[in-house]
C-alpha cells in the first residue's frame, strides 16, 4: 500500500540529536533511473509514495523534476510525502506545489524549537521568519498537509519556552503537530550536553529522556500525557472543529491543552488504549462542565467530527441532541489517506452557515 523513498541519502544539517547529521556529504541517486523505477510503481497501481529524504527540497532541481513528475501523472487518490526543510521554498517550487490537488501532498517539516538559545545548543540553524511566511504560503494557497515537529527535552529548553513554541506553531495552522520525546541515539553528539544541563535517559530503547535540569522527571511525564493526548485529539482528524474549543477562552493553545490532558488522565488513568467514543464524551464534558461552553455548539462541532470519521451512527452521549433525520443526511466523502482526509474535510463554521443560506 505505501513505498518508501530515497532520492537522496545524508544530510548537510549538523542538529545533535540526529543521525543523519553523521552522513555526510548529501548524494543524489541518478534522476533518470530514479524516474524511470517511480514510473514502473505507478504502472503496477501504486498509489502512495513517502519519500525518506532527510532534506528533498535541498537540491531544487531535483525537487522540481520529482514534483513536475507527479503533477503530470496525477490521479485521485495519489499521496506523496516529503520531509521538507521549513526555511526554503523558492518560488519555482510554490509554483509546482499550489497546483497539486488537496491532500495529494503532505510536507513532514522539521521545526524542533522556536528558543534560539535552544537551537544554538543543538546546532540547528533554521530562519523563522522565512519558517512563517513558507508556513502562510502553503496555508493559504496550496492544498499540502503539513506535519510539523517540535522535540519535548532539548538542552536548554524548558517547558514555559516549549510551550510558547507550541502556540506559536498553532498559530502557524498545520494540520498535524508531532509532540516528539527527545531521544539519546547512540553515536549523536547531544551527549556533550549531558553534564551542563543534567540530561538523563532511560537505558532501555527508545531510550527517551527522563529529565534534565529545567525538566524534572514528574513533569516530563505530563509532558508525555500532553503529546500522547495531543496526538490522539489534535493530529488525529477525529476532532478537528471540536480541538480549537478547548483553547476557546485563553490565549495559550499549549496551557489549555495542557489542561484538558492532565483532566481526562486524572478520570480515566491512561494515555493508551481508550475508545474513540470514550474520547469524544470527555471532551464533552470538559468543554460543557469544566470549561461551560455553550452546550449546543460542542455538540455540533463533535456531530461535524465524528461524521467526517465515515461514522453514521449517534455516539451514546450525544444521543438526545442529534436527531434520526440528522443521522440519515450524514454523508461522508474520503480522498487518500484516511487520517489527511480528515483535516480536509473540516469546512469552517461561518461557512456552513453561507452553505445552508444558500441552500435555503
Amino acid at each position: 500500500r505505501i513505498v518508501y523513498v530515497e532520492a537522496s541519502r545524508g544530510c548537510p544539517f549538523t542538529c545533535e540529536f540526529c543521525l543523519s547529521s553523521l552522513d555526510v556529504p548529501v548524494r543524489q541517486f541518478p534522476l533518470p533511473a530514479l524516474i524511470e523505477q517511480l514510473q514502473r510503481l505507478l504502472d503496477r497501481g501504486l498509489q502512495q509514495f513517502k519519500f525518506v529524504d532527510r532534506t528533498f527540497n535541498l537540491n531544487l532541481n531535483t525537487s522540481r523534476a520529482i514534483l513536475e513528475f507527479f503533477l503530470e501523472r496525477y490521479r485521485p487518490g495519489l499521496f506523496v510525502h516529503f520531509e521538507m526543510i521549513p526555511d526554503r521554498l523558492p518560488e519555482g517550487l510554490r509554483e509546482i506545489i499550489a497546483k497539486f490537488s488537496p491532500g495529494a501532498l503532505q510536507f513532514e517539516v522539521g521545526i524542533q524549537t522556536f528558543d534560539p538559545a535552544t537551537a544554538k545548543n543543538i546546532s540547528r540553524r533554521q530562519n523563522y521568519d522565512r519558517l512563517k511566511d513558507n508556513f502562510r504560503f502553503l496555508r493559504q494557497n496550496t492544498g499540502v498537509h503539513i506535519h510539523a515537529d517540535l522535540i519535548v527535552g532539548l538542552p536548554g529548553e524548558s517547558v514555559e519556552s516549549f510551550g510558547r513554541g507550541f502556540d506559536r506553531l498553532v498559530a502557524l495552522g498545520p494540520q498535524e503537530i508531532q509532540v516528539g520525546i527527545l531521544k539519546r541515539l547512540r553515536g549523536t553528539p547531544i551527549i556533550r550536553h549531558d553534564r551542563e544541563w543534567e540530561m538523563v535517559y532511560s537505558p532501555f530503547p527508545p531510550y527517551e529522556i527522563l529529565q534534565n535540569k529545567l525538566i524534572p522527571f514528574q513533569t516530563m511525564q505530563k509532558m508525555r500525557r500532553f503529546a500522547k493526548f495531543w496526538d490522539l485529539v489534535g493530529n488525529s482528524g477525529n476532532f478537528v472543529e471540536t480541538t480549537p474549543l478547548i483553547w476557546s477562552r485563553s490565549d495559550s493553545p499549549f496551557n489549555s491543552f495542557m489542561r484538558f490532558s492532565e483532566w481526562t488522565f486524572s478520570r480515566i488513568g491512561r494515555r493508551h488504549s481508550i475508545a474513540l467514543e470514550t474520547l469524544a464524551r470527555e471532551l464533552f464534558e470538559y468543554l460543557t462542565t469544566e470549561m461551560g461552553l455553550e452546550k449546543e455548539a460542542v455538540v455540533r462541532a463533535l456531530w461535524n467530527d465524528w461524521q467526517r470519521g465515515g461514522r453514521h451512527e449517534k455516539p451514546g452521549f450525544l444521543a438526545n441532541y442529534i436527531s434520526n433525520e440528522e443521522v440519515k443526511l450524514a454523508r461522508m466523502r474520503s480522498l487518500g489517506p484516511k487520517r489527511q482526509a480528515r483535516h480536509f474535510a473540516a469546512v469552517p463554521a461561518g461557512e456552513q452557515q453561507k452553505e445552508s443560506a444558500g441552500a435555503e
